[in-house]
């Protein structure tokens, strides 16, 4: 049995933890020890840590019955819960209902039942009805009732403020009802919320809004809109953020950058592990956003596991989309659902989406300090940045003072027009720089097909002019980046080989020369970095069993150089790969090591990764047993 301040410091490490399947395998252990063993004072905080990492990490119908359970508890030992814990019990009640529309095998009498109990339970500990009124409200919209949800929509509005009913929330509600209604002026009046904002505003909003101003003919209030939306997001996203931002970026036109952000972002989703409602809403968004174009572009590569092509993708979603759509369907007793996806099949191209993003500041590949006196950002007539060249001055500082403005377009037009002067001088290492910058730059635009024919253009300059290991090294890790997003490793892996070689001599002309220590060490790191690189690209081309070799062997190097967190990287990497090469017993050895490593070197993102894998790899396996021993020696 955990003492009092065992339990504390378990939950407390607990919620340090991102959601994702560690987190909920930890809060269940975490409740199922101190349910059989105590402290029983500590279970309905434990149980309410458990419905929060089943409602916002790993969808689980299981959500439900924990909930009746902390009913049962609240009813039976009231002086188990803090007065944060009673108030956290009934904000649940939210979270819960509102999942009702999520599963469509709980039937409409469960459903009347638990509103029913939200709203008795509600009256007793004497909070207002405002809640319980817009929990109605969504349900009844959920089934199609429209009269009835206008009913319930004036009840709830009705109430005005209310401290269980958060603020934000109602504001992102409306102007989604804005967006679907069609009522884009509406929704662009409303704005977003300012105040009183919780996990899921204001960038909720800012996508609805995106979405209304592309209907509106403003791609560039989108942009801003969608810009400001990522910005507040914290990097999460859910299922329907990953779908909505998807539908917004091909509809505008980007459909480059909508694949961008599946392959980035959308591993869970489109392994579609969210609940029945979350898969089905994501991929009614992917239908959403390809239907205009899906013929015409059907053989554009998406380099997605679940389909190689948009086309593949779109038929895909579809074909997923249908038996969700029906069985939905047979809850509300209606074909709402299934005409929502033919919708979706019609929707049309909007306006040109202008993508906005964060100042670019480059590679910085130049060994020097980079000069902008000579390239001033000024206003042109038409108000847009522009610089003024003096005829006189190095193309490349022309570049890097429109690169410190933000202009990717001309920085890299400079950038080219330096490398072919440096090249014409016959300064071939630093017309590689400049072509490498210029590449770059055209990467950040997403013209990546001009941008690998620079980068192959700068490599044989930097190569032949004797560029160091370390300057290679970086070039080809922005190659890379470029490589993978266009599919194309043509020609990667004798670079990547050319580049160890370089730093391997590097290091024995150091050894030689009897150099200081560090200066040894150094060099030596940049050969281990190139095999990393190559284990990466190996990865990138599917070679799975050769990349989990090669992590493996980078790993052992990191860690006896003390380097746990880039020795828990390449663990983290080589367990994947094992998995994928199908080499279940070695990708839980290498998860295992990634893991503790990683919790060494307190990185906490990439240390749940790893544990998220590692428990998934241990419950397909039929090692479910270890999960427990694993996460108390991890809490």
């Amino acid at each position: 049995m955990w003492s009092l301040e065992e339990a504390n410091l378990k939950i407390a490490r607990l919620r340090e933890m991102p959601y994702g399947t560690g987190r909920t395998a930890a809060a269940e252990f975490i409740a199922r020890t101190i349910q059989n063993e105590g402290p029983e004072q500590k279970l309905p905080e434990a149980l309410l840590e458990l419905v929060e990492a089943y409602v916002f990490g790993t969808p689980n119908p299981a959500s439900f019955a924990t909930f009746s359970q902390l009913l049962r508890l609240w009813d039976t030992h009231p002086e188990y819960f803090s007065e944060h814990d009673g108030r956290t019990l009934f904000w649940q009640f939210k979270w819960v209902t509102g999942d009702l529309a999520a599963w469509p095998q709980i039937s409409r009498q469960q459903a009347r039942g638990l509103l029913d109990e939200m709203r008795k339970r509600y009256a007793v500990a004497g909070f207002s009805a405002a809640a319980v009124d817009r929990a109605e409200y969504m349900w009844a919209g959920h089934l199609g009732l429209d009269e009835e949800a206008e009913r319930w929509r004036a009840i709830w509005l009705a109430h005005g403020e209310d401290d269980m009913d958060c603020g934000s929330c109602k504001i992102g509600g409306t102007l989604r009802e804005y967006v679907v209604a069609g009522e884009f002026e509406q929704a662009v009046a409303l704005g977003a919320p300012t105040e009183d904002l919780c996990n899921r505003e204001p960038a909720n909003s800012h996508r609805q809004l995106a979405l209304a101003y592309l209907h509106l003919g403003d791609g560039e209030a989108a942009g801003r809109q969608l810009a400001r939306a990522q910005a507040t997001s914290g990097g999460h996203y859910d299922p329907d953020d990953l779908g909505m931002e998807f539908e917004i970026l091909a509809r505008g036109g980007q459909l480059h950058a909508a694949l961008d952000l599946l392959a980035a972002h959308g591993q869970r989703a489109l392994q579609l592990e969210g609940d029945p409602g979350d898969n089905r809403g994501f991929l009614r968004y992917l239908v959403a956003g390809l239907a205009w174009t899906v013929e015409e572009q059907r053989q554009l590569p998406t380099r997605l596991p679940q389909s190689y092509t948009l086309g593949e993708l779109y038929d895909w979603a579809v074909q997923q989309s249908v038996p969700l759509a029906r069985a939905f369907d047979e809850r509300a007793g209606n074909r709402r659902f299934t005409e929502s996806l033919e919708a979706a099949q019609q929707e049309p191209r909007l306006a040109d989406l202008v993508v906005v993003s964060e100042k670019n500041t480059g590679l910085n590949l130049s060994t020097g300090t980079r000069a902008h006196g000579a390239a001033q950002p000024v206003a042109d007539q038409r108000g847009a940045a522009s610089i003024k060249h003096d005829g006189d001055a190095d193309p490349y500082v022309t570049a890097d003072g429109f690169l410190a403005a933000g202009d990717l377009v001309q920085a890299a037009y400079w950038y080219e027009r330096a490398g072919e002067a440096r090249e014409a001088a016959d300064q071939l290492m630093e017309a590689g720089i400049a072509f490498a910058d210029a590449a770059q730059s055209l990467a950040q635009l997403r013209e990546r097909g001009q941008a690998a024919e620079l980068f192959e253009r700068a490599w044989e300059l930097l190569l032949a002019g004797g560029a160091p290991a370390r300057l290679l090294l970086a070039v080809l890790a922005a190659r890379a980046q470029v490589a993978e997003l266009l599919g194309q490793y043509k020609g990667l892996e004798a670079a990547v080989l050319a580049a160890r070689a370089r730093a391997e001599a590097e290091h024995n002309q150091l050894e030689q020369a009897d150099a200081e220590p560090w200066q040894v060490a150094g060099a030596a790191t940049l050969v281990t970095h190139a095999d990393d690189l190559l284990a990466r690209l190996y990865a990138a081309e599917g070679k799975y069993y050769d990349a989990a070799q090669l992590a493996g062997e980078v790993a052992k190097t990191y860690e006896q150089a003390g380097q746990s967190a880039r020795c828990g990287a390449a663990l983290l990497l080589a367990g994947q790969c094992a998995r994928d090469a199908g080499q279940s017993t070695q990708a839980t050895q290498l998860l295992e090591g990634a893991v503790a490593a990683l919790d060494a070197a307190q990185c906490k993102e990439s240390k749940a990764k790893a544990l998220n894998l590692l428990i998934e790899m241990l419950n397909k396996t039929g090692q479910t047993h270890r999960v427990q021993d694993l996460l108390d020696g991890l809490l």
